[in-house]
């Protein structure tokens, strides 16, 4: 399924849930200007995030993310204040050229409220990679912010 067809369906499918939660998933595009030992080039991805807010926000995403000659596969710890934040993790990139995979590791420093700016660093197999991009996270709520449980209950019985 092409990316412009999954996009709109996620967004409709978002108004049928909370999208006010202690647990939070995110899902978007991902753009990216990758410098580094080759000519600079474009790359695109799409990442997954889950977020629990209820007291020390944290988090865990994962993405795959396209480029001419290679796809990296990538998962990232990260935390931050809503607008702002941090991750790191490995990365694991796969060749198209030639056979070959390299594992790795990125950090990413990020400002945003559902569409946002990334500043990622990147070393895989002894190469610095310095990534500037954008994004757009689509957030779906699981439970509800009004209560410790997730269940919240608004009674309006006056009896």
């Amino acid at each position: 399924m092409k990316i412009k067809f999954l996009l709109p369906i996620l967004f409709v499918l978002s108004f049928n849930l909370k999208t006010f939660g202690q647990e939070v998933w995110m899902i978007g595009p991902m753009l990216h200007f990758n410098i580094g030992a080759e000519k600079s080039h474009f790359s695109w991805a799409i990442e997954l995030a889950y977020w629990n807010v209820k007291k020390f926000p944290y988090s865990i995403d994962g993405g795959i993310e396209f480029s001419k000659k290679r796809v990296r596969l990538y998962s990232e710890a990260q935390t931050g204040i809503g607008i702002a934040g941090l991750s790191a993790g490995p990365v694991l990139e796969i060749n198209k050229a030639e056979p070959k995979v390299h594992l790795g590791f990125q950090t990413t420093f990020w400002a945003n409220y559902f569409i946002g700016v990334d500043y990622r660093f990147r070393r895989i197999d002894k190469t610095n990679y310095y990534c500037v991009g954008t994004y757009g996270k689509l957030p779906i709520a699981t439970k509800d912010m009004g209560s410790s449980n997730g269940n919240n209950h608004h009674d309006w019985d006056w009896d």
